[in-house]
């Protein structure tokens, strides 16, 4: 994964490492291009000799370093004298020119510096070294380029250590001050995504502090949730219309199969009318979740559990089958809720609890603290693997079954909708536990 903020650190590190570097070589290109050239090739050399120079307490010594061994050798005009006022080294004393001044070259004087240009250019310094004055004079060197840009990036180094310390500062604060800004607009914009509601997902990303960078994106995105909420309509109008217009049919059809004189004809139609008639009860339910805002009000979900099994005593006893309703924990705590649709999601695993429980079994409906409900079968249970896709729409997990494959859709856009969960889990002895959370009641609220 690519991460913006080290992307942009990286590329603004290198930027400001290559504009320093172009820095500093153009101040080494100005120093060059400025500076009269035989005063600058007897600098170098004065600075080389120096480094070699060697004083003790009777004599002065130079030695020959590699600078300066490649200078001699380069140099056949090279000459240079060495003195502390004791002792006199000289290199090429036949090539001794003659000074524009009176200046002793073999005797105490005062710390100076002199460069002459021109025809005969001449470098004089008097320089502190050990403990002790030394004169270095010299003319005719020839140092080659890397000795010269050596000299220069010493001359410069505390300059350009000072510099760069300032540079990096300033590129660090660069660098923070762009990412958290590009993290800021970012942050926001994910906020205002993470507030889309997923029913309706019109393009809702702000645009007014977007960067120009980013509105692109930003515009694709919205156009593309726009896109998504048309395509939504369409399906929710679809279904509603289709549930509706089939209603009367179904009921016309079902009053014309009762008056059928073949009992088993009748019993095959009237199965096939109802299964009919649960997919376009559900489709209906469905379409309503989706298009209209739910009321919620202060519920007792104990009371609700007890009166959803009251409802369905009929269609239990039908069945065959006996259902146990247990209540642990706090029973008089309060649920912020939507009462038809919660009534609807219990009755719902019941009913998925009784078609798939075995014969004369017992369905347990637990509720636990006024905010859980549990309804657990002993079926042959959901394969971990399956759980996923049981909450998907028309999906049976058995091709007996007579039920719509809507039941847990519905649940689970409930839940959804009060902003809930739904756990699909096994049971140690075989069977499904289904658990339905709802959130804790906010402190206050009506």
């Amino acid at each position: 994964m690519t991460s913006l903020s080290r992307a942009l650190t990286i590329r603004l590190s290198l930027l400001g490492i290559v504009l320093f570097t172009a820095f500093i070589g153009a101040v080494i290109a100005f120093a060059l291009i400025t500076e009269d050239p035989g005063v600058l090739r007897n600098d170098v050399t004065s600075r080389i000799i120096q480094q070699g120079v060697r004083p003790s307490a009777t004599t002065v010594q130079v030695e020959k370093t590699a600078g300066l061994s490649q200078i001699e050798r380069t140099s056949p005009s090279l000459w240079y004298l060495v003195s502390d006022g004791r002792s006199v080294v000289e290199y090429a004393p036949e090539l001794r020119p003659g000074l524009p001044i009176d200046i002793r070259l073999d005797g105490p004087t005062i710390a100076a510096q002199m460069r002459v240009g021109g025809e005969n250019p001449l470098a004089f310094d008097v320089v502190e070294k050990d403990g002790s004055r030394i004169i270095v004079a010299t003319r005719g060197g020839l140092p080659g380029w890397d000795l010269i840009l050596a000299h220069f990036l010493r001359a410069i180094a505390g300059s350009a250590l000072a510099i760069s310390v300032v540079f990096g500062l300033l590129i660090a604060g660069a660098i923070a001050m762009s990412v958290s800004y590009i993290s800021d607009r970012l942050r926001s914009a994910a906020e205002a995504a993470a507030k889309i509601d997923p029913k309706a997902p019109r393009g809702l990303l702000p645009t007014e502090e977007t960067p120009v960078e980013l509105m692109p994106l930003t515009t694709a995105l919205n156009a593309a949730l726009d896109k998504i909420a048309g395509n939504m309509e369409v399906q929710r109008r679809f279904m509603n219309n289709v549930a509706h217009e089939l209603r009367t049919p179904l009921t016309v059809m079902r009053g014309r199969i009762d008056a059928l004189p073949n009992d088993q004809m009748r019993l095959a139609l009237t199965t096939d009318v109802s299964r009919l008639t649960t997919i376009v009860s559900s489709m209906l339910q469905l379409a309503r979740l989706h298009s209209t805002e739910l009321p919620f009000e202060p519920l007792q979900l104990n009371g609700i559990a007890r009166a959803v099994l009251a409802d369905l005593a009929p269609l239990i006893l039908s069945n065959g089958a006996d259902v146990a309703l247990e209540e642990d924990g706090e029973r008089r705590a309060l649920i912020q809720a939507n009462e038809p649709t919660v009534r609807a999601a219990i009755a719902n695993l019941v009913d998925n609890a009784l078609r798939h429980a075995q014969a004369k079994s017992t369905i347990l409906v637990k509720v636990i603290d006024g905010a859980v409900v549990e309804v657990a079968d002993d079926g042959v249970g959901i394969a971990p693997s399956d759980r996923p896709q049981v909450t998907e729409a028309f999906n049976r997990m058995s091709p007996n079954s007579t039920g719509a494959g809507l039941g847990l859709t519905i649940v689970r856009d409930i839940m959804a909708a009060h902003g809930g969960t739904l756990a699909i889990l096994g049971r140690p002895g075989g069977g499904t536990m289904v658990r339905l959370v709802f959130p804790p009641r906010e402190s206050g609220g009506a």
